[in-house]
């Protein structure tokens, strides 16, 4: 119940507030509007007039009961005194204004609406000149210089709170941006909203030469009378750097383990990995770093390849990212850091296959295997006879001798490889032929 009462009660506030308007003008223009926080007091919004010249403050009441008008100052409402000179014509009334920078009062029926009036032609924005700063190492923001003026634009709340309705001012320039898509950088047109009148503004730094220009305030804007300023074209010196790496992977090794991670780099060595560079404009220096530590306390090595293949043959985790920097080495950036795992060695041989008799089924000899980096076997039957050799431990032996079927039995295998880990192995055992076709 209380829920719905509050609820009422909000419905039929919001509604008094539209049922009565005000409306100010001044200088042959209307009058911007701001609307400040609830804790200000002033309920009928605080208005910005362009000059005092014929400004006028109209309020549409309700009904064509009396209006009465007050005046108050900085120190707040209890500074109030009453004021004549309104013109009523039913429920409109009509005050001729010869003074901002104040507070008025608009009473009828027993309700009061507090506003505040801002000369802005006491505060005016203007923008002379915009220049840019010519201190090295802007690489993350750059500064800008502004000859002009721009006071603040003072209010009070009913209570003599000091408040200040910023000035918005916008700047413009280009720069360039990541596109995944198309794997570039390209360039695009930025917009920076900059708060408050000061010398000196800053906002992010451009990846591409360019000019700024700098339009304001949100006043004058809406007034379409809005200053404008641009600088001379302004050599970057920030740079910006994406790195890609793609594994390429050995489909057809359908006896290696982890041959195709599918969520991270690396798995079963060997494991290539194509590193690229993509840089900005102010980019003179890259350098693909390498390291054993996650935060590169060490570096085991340094490439200056824009296009970078390079292949993991030993076991554990290796960290890539790439570096750039600019042609006074002021600004450098990096890239986002690639981790490569490479799994641990395992090889391990069969006993037993059917060469022959199933097209597809257990009729090829090869090895389960991950991370071995080097191989050799050898294949021999029970008189030393070598019947089959070979190198890669992706391959196998199809039970032929000679481009024929050798006979049902027992052959022997040795094998000599080494792991990621860069240990040796050597294995020796006993190959079961079964069903061999004649």
């Amino acid at each position: 119940m209380r829920r719905y009462l509050l609820f009422f009660a909000c419905i039929i506030t919001i509604g008094e507030l539209y049922a009565q308007q005000i409306t100010v003008s001044g200088g042959g223009r209307p009058a911007y509007n701001h609307t400040p926080e609830i804790s200000t007091g002033l309920t009928g919004g605080v208005f910005v007039i362009y000059s005092l010249n014929n400004a006028t403050i109209e309020f549409s009441g309700e009904d064509d009961s009396p209006i009465s008008w007050c005046l108050f100052r900085e120190i707040g409402k209890e500074s109030a005194t009453p004021i004549s000179g309104a013109i009523q014509n039913g429920n409109i009334s009509t005050l001729n204004i010869s003074e901002a920078d104040c507070g008025y009062i608009i009473e009828q029926n027993g309700e009061s609406y507090y506003l505040w009036i801002i000369d802005y032609s006491q505060s005016p924005l203007i923008l002379n000149a915009v220049s840019t700063s010519n201190e090295e190492g802007q690489c993350d923001m750059t500064t800008l210089m502004l000859d002009g003026e721009g006071k603040k634009l003072n209010y009070y709340s009913t209570n003599g709170a000091p408040k200040s309705l910023r000035r918005e001012l916008t700047v413009s320039y280009m720069s360039l941006t990541w596109d995944k898509e198309s794997l570039a950088y390209t360039q695009t047109f930025q917009t920076e909203r900059v708060y408050d009148f000061s010398s000196s503004i800053q906002v992010p730094s451009p990846l591409c030469n360019t000019d700024f220009t700098v339009t304001g305030d949100q006043i004058l804007n809406y007034w379409g009378l809005s200053q404008t300023a641009s600088t001379e074209e302004y050599i970057t010196s920030a740079i910006g750097v994406t790195a890609t790496a793609e594994q390429t992977y050995r489909e057809d090794a359908t006896n290696e383990d982890d041959r195709h991670p599918t969520d991270y780099l690396g798995g079963s060595a060997p494991a290539e990995i194509e590193f690229k560079a993509y840089v900005t404009d102010a980019v003179t220096h890259i350098e693909w770093e390498f390291s054993d530590k996650e935060d590169f306390s060490n570096t085991i090595a340094r490439y200056n390849d824009e296009t970078l293949w390079y292949t993991f043959r030993d076991e554990g985790v290796t960290y890539v990212r790439l570096v750039a920097s600019n042609s006074t080495a002021t600004c450098q950036a990096y890239s986002e850091t690639f981790t490569i795992n490479i799994g641990e060695p395992r090889l391990e041989a069969p006993n037993v296959f059917s060469p022959g008799t199933s097209p597809g089924v257990n009729d090829e000899w090869k090895v389960a295997y991950k991370s071995i980096v080097s191989f050799k076997c050898w294949i021999f039957n029970k008189w030393g006879v070598q019947m089959f050799y070979f190198d890669s431990p992706d391959q196998g032996w199809d039970g032929k001798y000679r481009g024929k079927y050798v006979d049902p039995g027992v052959y022997y295998y040795v094998i000599e490889a080494k792991g990621a880990n860069n240990k040796k192995m050597k294995l020796k055992g006993h190959i079961n032929i079964l069903r061999p076709k004649n």
